[in-house]
């Protein structure tokens, strides 16, 4: 296979920039900052692959299932009524391309005939590279892998599914780049955003000693484990890696027309 001579880049949207709390603590589809980002995706003039978690929340403005006593068992339904919600909100926001939803496991990029088959529909969609998108999602309703506890944190936010698209979609294109919103503007050091971090200086001490200084708000995955797993990858590919605030959305278009901001993880 060919590379594709462009640079795709992959978002990665959680919970906490997809729905929102009303003044009575109930859960709501943000759709004004969906709409936004939709928008800029719109007007990309890149490929563009979405990552996005988000189903559990967006079911749980449905639904509850209170009744179902097992915790991960209703988030597995809770998922099966979000991810719907979750394309059709995508599809309206992004109207100017076609929104194609991929429900997948990590099981897939391990099986060599379920990643040759994932590599060979990435690549024959984005042949025409802003004709559609692609919006990855793990499937929970037969899989409780995203929803289970790994490497001493929550992997619910699809840090992890991420990553794994990240290493497969850098067989596919010359040039792969990763824009991930979070709750925080970036990561987060005595008050100010760190502008740039080295994968070859972040040992998982010096993150654990960042992360105990300041927590930030980034949905079920958390910070600690999204700079392990996404230093893990550049370290691996090369991978440029933007940490940004999904709740403003005018830091992905600056992202994406070449500006700097949030924190970017590098490979040097």
């Amino acid at each position: 296979m060919e590379k594709i001579n462009k640079k795709l880049v992959i978002i990665k949207y959680g919970t906490e920039t997809l729905v929102r709390k009303d003044g009575f603590g109930k859960l709501n589809i943000d759709f004004k900052t969906i709409e936004k980002h939709g928008a800029i995706i719109n007007s990309s003039a890149n490929p563009i692959l979405m990552v996005s978690s988000g189903a559990v929340g967006m079911g749980k403005t449905r639904a509850d299932f209170n009744y179902i006593k097992d915790g991960v068992a209703r988030k597995r339904a809770l998922a099966a009524v979000g991810n719907p919600r979750l394309s059709i909100n995508w599809d309206k926001a992004i109207s100017g391309k076609v929104v194609l939803q991929g429900l997948i496991t990590h099981k897939e990029f391990f099986h060599a005939d379920s990643a040759n088959s994932l590599k060979n529909i990435i690549f024959n969609i984005y042949r025409n590279p802003l004709y559609a998108v692609i919006q990855l999602n793990d499937n929970d309703f037969i899989t409780d892998e995203e929803l289970r506890e790994f490497r001493k944190g929550d992997f619910g936010d699809n840090d992890e599914l991420t990553a794994l698209a990240t290493e497969l979609c850098s067989e596919i294109f010359e040039n792969v780049e990763v824009v991930i919103n979070t709750g925080s503007d970036g990561v987060i050091k005595n008050g100010k955003t760190v502008a740039e971090m080295s994968a070859g200086d972040m040992s998982d001490e010096k993150i654990d000693l960042l992360c105990g200084e300041e927590k930030t708000g980034t949905g079920t995955g958390g910070m600690r484990n999204k700079l392990k797993i996404f230093r893990d990858l550049s370290t691996k590919t090369g991978v440029v890696v933007h940490i940004i605030n999904g709740k403003k959305p005018e830091q992905l278009e600056k992202i994406l027309n070449g500006e700097s901001v949030g924190t970017q993880i590098c490979q040097k």
